[in-house]
This record gives C-alpha cells, structure tokens and sequence, in this order.
C-alpha cells in the first residue's frame, strides 16, 4: 500500500525528476511532459466471442500512444454481471519488455455499497520507485501493445446463457484510471469513454462513483500542472453465444 500512495503523490502533488531517461523507441524520444492537443493514449479492453459457453481466458487492455510517455498507471475494472469473475489481473508486454519495477493488483470489496459493481479491481503500476538507480528501458513503443492481461473466468457457472457481459472502466475519485508522465509533472485522465455492448447506465446527483469518466471537478485550470484530457477508454466484454454446428444433411435414399 506504501507503493501505491508514493505512485498517487507522484500524480497529485506533481513531484518534478530532473534526470534525463533515455527511450528505446523513436516515437516517443522525450523527457518533458509537455503535450500538444493531438497528443494522447488509447485505452482499451478487449472485446471476446464465447462460443462453446466455457470462458476461461485472458482479455488484453492495450495501449495505443501517439506521443505521449507512459511512466504509470492507475487502473479500476469492473463487472456488473457476476456470470463472469475477474480471476488475477497480470501485468503485459509493455512492463515485461520494457522491465518497469512495480506492479501490483487486488479486488475490491464493494458489498452493500450503493451504485458498486459486484466485481472490481485495481491495478497500479510504476515504471521506476522513487530515488531509485534502477532505471526502465522503455515507457511504451511506437505501435499497440498490451499493459495488462485480464483472466476472466465463468467456471464457477453450472449454464451460461446467451448473453453480453460488459467489463469497463470505474472511477471512485479523481485519482482512479489515470497516467502519469515520465516526470510525474502531468497526469492524465479521460478525455472521452466509449462503450459496446448496449448503453452506459446514467450519471446520478453524485461525481462518483461512475463509468463516464473523470467529472470536470477533477481539473483545475489554475494550477500550473493541471491534469489534462488526453485518454480515450475503450470498455470492452465478452459475449457469449452458443454456437450449434448443424447435422450433416442425410445424402441416403431409400427405394
């Protein structure tokens, strides 16, 4: 929990590393966190067909960059239909390849909370500690790859339906499903959430909790490194339809 608070002060009092870092990738050869209007990231959850009514698998969240270097995150997934369960939660090939130093994932409890899916996790990960020597050697690639690997699973189901199960983002505070820079000294949050199987549930009175992003109070303009709008998440699922193969039509004729 120690790293996940020094991960969050990274990200909210905006602590400034004067250290250059080199990248391995052309695309992304910067040390400032400075960001254009067509700078950004993409997020998304993949999207899975289940066809045998079995799910026992691994959904990618894949990261598209175009510009802008990724040091961090801090990530909540949810699931709102207990059919499907969020087994582990591993880190992908960007914190592999790119030997980023921390990692760690845990399941939130949200019994009786109002609005909560049944299912949620966190994951944060950094690309270096604090005052550390040890230094990364990437912070992304100049094409696709994948941050994490969800391993979802509806064995503990005795009949799967046909049905559509959504696994999407989820914001409790403006801290949730963020990015930080190489520097730390810009964090990013949403810029627009888009969803696939059927529609987002509506927004009450409240700022959080919600599936719609980070609400406009979470910025503020007057502070030098405000969070910037420069993540486009894509929620993703699985959908489960049984497929039944057709008998062979009998070619035999009687007389």
């Amino acid at each position: 929990m120690k790293k996940i608070v020094v991960f969050l002060l990274l990200c909210l009092v905006q602590l400034s590393f004067a250290d250059e870092i080199d990248l391995i990738d052309s695309a992304l050869h910067t040390t400032s966190d400075s960001l254009s209007e067509e700078q950004g990231v993409v997020i998304t959850i993949e999207r899975l067909t289940v066809e045998d009514s079995r799910l026992n698998d691994t959904l990618l969240v894949m990261l598209k960059s175009t510009g802008a270097p990724v040091a961090g995150f801090d990530f909540k997934f949810g699931i709102d239909n207990p059919m499907v369960d969020i087994v582990e939660i591993l880190p992908g090939e960007i914190y592999d390849s790119c030997r980023w130093e921390y990692f760690t994932a845990r399941q939130i409890n949200t019994a009786n909370r109002e609005d909560y899916p049944p299912i949620l996790w966190q994951t944060v990960a950094l690309a270096e500690m604090v005052s550390d020597t040890v230094r990364p050697l990437c912070f992304g690639f100049d094409r696709e790859a994948s941050l994490l690997k969800l391993v979802v699973s509806n064995e503990h189901i005795l009949e799967q339906p046909d049905t559509t199960v959504p696994v999407f983002f989820f914001w409790e505070d403006c801290t949730d499903n963020t990015i930080s820079g190489q520097t730390g000294n810009i964090l990013l949050i949403s810029r627009q959430v888009f969803d696939y199987f059927g529609q987002k549930p509506k927004q009450g009175s409240r700022l959080f909790p919600t599936r719609t992003g980070a609400p406009n109070q979470c910025i503020d303009p007057a502070r030098e490194n405000h969070p910037r709008r420069r993540i486009d998440y894509h929620n993703g699922g699985i959908k489960f339809r049984l497929r039944i193969e057709p008998e062979p039509e009998d070619t035999t004729s009687t007389r």
